[in-house]
């Protein structure tokens, strides 16, 4: 009985909307490329000391993300980003509901681990291989062995999957819209778990602007610093960095289009561009797939370019700002 009151009291809590659950996951997914541009800073100014840390970046940012989200998922029953939000994990069924506090039972503990951590880390794993062998299908360096036709039916696989997954999360998403299911996200109803808006948190006994006060006192004795105050410190200075973050990205899409650009002048005929006439800037090959670059005029092999522009966003040779979805394929024997 007092299971399913508290069951029916978690879920009588208001149902959070649809841009609570865009914010968080798009909160989400910014950490990770924000800290790492932070580490390929430092192991560009410190390659002897960092340059590790860029190499091995995926797994430490498992090793970071796994204690970052047990934490939350232990103290709040939520992600980190499903916190930041003020969003909570509650079992659908009565009979999941919590055993001690707001600690989510330790089977939905473990999956929501899972789920939040070591999925994400195998799919990104997986999309590196599939790119590459894309690549490679791309430049034209796929035949036809078997391990070949392999590769080109994985990518085919991968692609397929990808979008029915894709599908699935916006049906998802659409039927708790219309209220259809309770669960916004493919992994919280395979776990069998919504979010609601967590209750207003209990006051700390002693807090920040106490310690503050206690030093503008002058009442040196009376101020105090432990480890939980430096803890929630911390964790309250990685939620509000996060957000920076996630602000500055949205600031820097507002930059004007690449079409506002002025128009560059054209390239003047030196003697190393007509050395290299008819071969691709990047490789210095004769062109696979030739490719244009809008913004530049240059014309490149499309794997060359394409890889470039997808990690930089600038063209190769006059490293203006431009992106794939600008790339034009060239068919000169047609």
């Amino acid at each position: 009985m007092a299971v399913y009151a508290a069951h029916l009291t978690r879920t009588l809590q208001g149902t959070p909307s649809i841009f609570q659950i865009a914010a968080q996951e798009a909160l989400g997914s910014t950490i990770k490329p924000a800290l790492k541009r932070l580490i390929e800073y430092f192991s560009s100014v410190y390659p002897n000391k960092c340059g590790w840390c860029e190499r091995w970046y995926d797994e430490l940012y498992l090793l970071l993300d796994f204690c970052l989200q047990y934490h939350y998922l232990k103290h709040y029953a939520a992600s980190f980003s499903e916190c930041f939000y003020g969003l909570l994990r509650v079992p659908i069924s009565p009979s999941n509901e919590f055993h001690s506090g707001t600690r989510l039972p330790e089977r939905l503990e473990k999956g929501s681990l899972i789920l939040l951590v070591l999925v994400p880390y195998l799919k990104e794993k997986i999309e590196q291989i599939v790119e590459k062998w894309r690549e490679d299908n791309e430049d034209g360096n796929l035949g036809k062995s078997t391990g070949d036709l392999a590769r080109k039916s994985a990518i085919k696989l991968y692609s397929i999957t990808h979008f029915v997954l894709e599908t699935a999360k916006l049906v998802q998403l659409a039927r708790y819209l219309t209220g259809r299911t309770v669960s916004p996200a493919l992994e919280l109803a395979f776990l069998g778990l919504t979010v609601k808006d967590a209750p207003p948190p209990e006051p700390e006994e002693y807090t920040w602007s106490d310690l503050f006060k206690s030093l503008r006192a002058g009442h040196i004795s009376d101020a105090s610093l432990s480890f939980p105050l430096l803890g929630r410190g911390l964790l309250t200075a990685v939620q509000y960095g996060a957000f920076a973050v996630q602000l500055l990205r949205w600031w820097e899409a507002r930059a004007p289009p690449i079409t506002s650009l002025p128009l560059p002048k054209p390239p003047e005929k030196t003697e190393h561009a007509l050395r290299w006439k008819n071969k691709c800037p990047v490789c210095l090959q004769p062109w696979k797939v030739p490719t244009v670059l809008p913004v530049s005029g240059y014309v490149f092999c499309y794997g060359c370019v394409s890889r470039h522009v997808r990690t930089n966003g600038t063209c190769p040779v006059t490293r203006l700002p431009t992106s794939e979805h600008t790339l034009v394929r060239l068919y000169p024997g047609v």
